[in-house]
């Protein structure tokens, strides 16, 4: 999505460096936190990532180092760009453990990381107006941090156990939905009308309505969503629509 709206043609190493940037966080943040919380207080994720952190420790440090083999051919502006994000997952990471910055919720942060990553380098290196493009990745922001204020919401209680953060915790879960409710039909209509009016955009800003909105539509329909985590499926899952843009280009 973000090479379609850009028109930048990414070289190999900037997608191996992203997805394995993008597991590594996932999975070092997650062994991070089975190793801090209470045995008895962990998810069913935690657990996981806990019962084999050796193996996914080694795979972990074998990612990090393809991953940067990857990012040292990358052009020079995207590089630069990717040591100042490195240092601010960096940060991130240390907040989310208790090391500073401790009330600070992860969605906001996330969401803004996660966006940073994929269109950062794309706008260093496409065409067009910057004004556009940054329009695009804000909503793209907008639909990350939602998707894990969403998954806060539904899992408030269970946050709560293991000694998560989250908007809901803070944020109590009523005044955290009514808030992703509102921003999701702002957001989402915004991206409508910009895909109605700007027809050479019309698949990346359709897409984006679809992610800002589905948040929303989870949280309304809870009863369904709430089964077998349905809310996980289908709000992680809509973000691969980011791949239809590039192939209808």
């Amino acid at each position: 999505m973000a090479e379609a709206m850009t028109g930048a043609v990414m070289v190999p190493g900037w997608w191996i460096a992203l997805l394995l940037a993008v597991w590594s966080i996932y999975t070092g943040d997650h062994l991070l936190d089975a190793r801090r919380s209470r045995a008895e207080a962990l998810s069913h994720r935690h657990a996981f990532h806990r019962r084999h952190s050796s193996v996914l420790s080694a795979a972990l440090a074998g990612a990090i180092v393809i991953g940067l083999v990857a990012a040292s051919t990358l052009r020079p502006p995207v590089r630069l760009f990717g040591i100042g994000l490195t240092l601010a997952v960096v940060a991130y990471l240390a907040s989310a453990q208790g090391a500073f910055l401790a009330s600070l919720p992860k969605e906001p942060v996330a969401g803004a990381l996660y966006a940073a990553g994929i269109w950062g380098g794309p706008i260093l290196m496409g065409v067009g107006s910057t004004a556009w493009l940054m329009l695009a990745a804000t909503l793209h922001g907008l639909a990350a941090i939602l998707n894990l204020a969403m998954l806060g919401v539904f899992e408030v209680d269970s946050d709560s156990r293991h000694e998560h953060r989250s908007l809901a915790l803070r944020f109590g879960r009523s005044a955290t939905t009514n808030a992703v409710l509102m921003a999701a039909a702002i957001g989402a209509f915004t991206a409508a009308m910009l895909a109605v009016t700007q027809s050479r955009t019309m698949p990346v800003f359709t897409v984006l309505a679809i992610q800002i909105a589905t948040p929303a539509l989870l949280l309304l329909t809870r009863r369904w969503s709430e089964k077998k985590e349905r809310y996980r499926l289908f709000g992680d899952s809509v973000f691969l629509l980011g791949a239809a843009p590039r192939f209808l280009s």
